[in-house]
């Protein structure tokens, strides 16, 4: 116990409680011993708060998913559907709140069905709200922001990482993260500006 310096935890109660939590009786053993908040856990906080409209195209998605899940019958119409359309994939995949990170997965075969889901579910509003130009540009957001941060989590998740391997993974998602912003409002200022001068 003594060799112990620094000790990550979620945040939990049963690690983090005042009288028998798993870390206050590890400092009972090793007073010196460094308690951190979990880097990895601190990514799952952020992704949890989605700005409104993100928020919004997350909830639309989940109840289109939820129409065709909510029964066999629906299920199995839906899976011979897709054979018809040749789709690679003959199922959606449900987003659970515990395991954060399927909710990457689940944005990204929702994508992927795109084309067969905005048929077979073309008289749901749901549906209708998401074939505007711009919730669809929230989706393909959404999409590839989930897949860089589920990405980042298994790397962050390898063996014999120290504080400082995962703190530079982090910055280096965030940098690239700016980078791309950056690149966007230049992109957008270039299009503006052609259309701009076409008037």
């Amino acid at each position: 116990m003594k060799n112990i310096t620094p000790c990550a935890a979620d945040g939990a109660t049963n690690m983090m409680g005042k009288k028998n939590g798993c870390l206050k009786l590890m400092k009972d053993e090793n007073p010196d011993m460094l308690l951190v908040h979990c880097v990895v856990h601190r990514e799952n906080l952020v992704a949890k708060n989605l700005s409104p409209v993100l928020n919004k195209i997350t909830i639309l998605v989940v109840k289109c998913i939820n129409s065709i899940k909510v029964s066999t019958k629906q299920e199995r119409i839906f899976k011979l559907y897709c054979e018809e359309n040749n789709e690679p994939h003959v199922r959606l995949l449900l987003y659970t709140e515990v395991r954060w990170l399927s909710k990457g997965n689940c944005l990204k075969r929702f994508m992927e069905l795109f084309d067969t889901l905005s048929g077979f579910l073309s008289d749901k509003t749901e549906m209708q709200y998401l074939l505007t130009i711009h919730s669809k540009a929230y989706l393909s957001y959404l999409t590839d922001i989930f897949e860089k941060l589920k990405m980042l989590n298994k790397e962050l998740q390898e063996t014999n990482k120290t504080l400082v391997d995962v703190k530079a993974k982090i910055f280096d998602c965030i940098t690239s993260i700016e980078l791309f912003e950056k690149d966007v409002y230049q992109k957008q200022a270039i299009i503006t500006v052609s259309v701009n001068s076409k008037m």
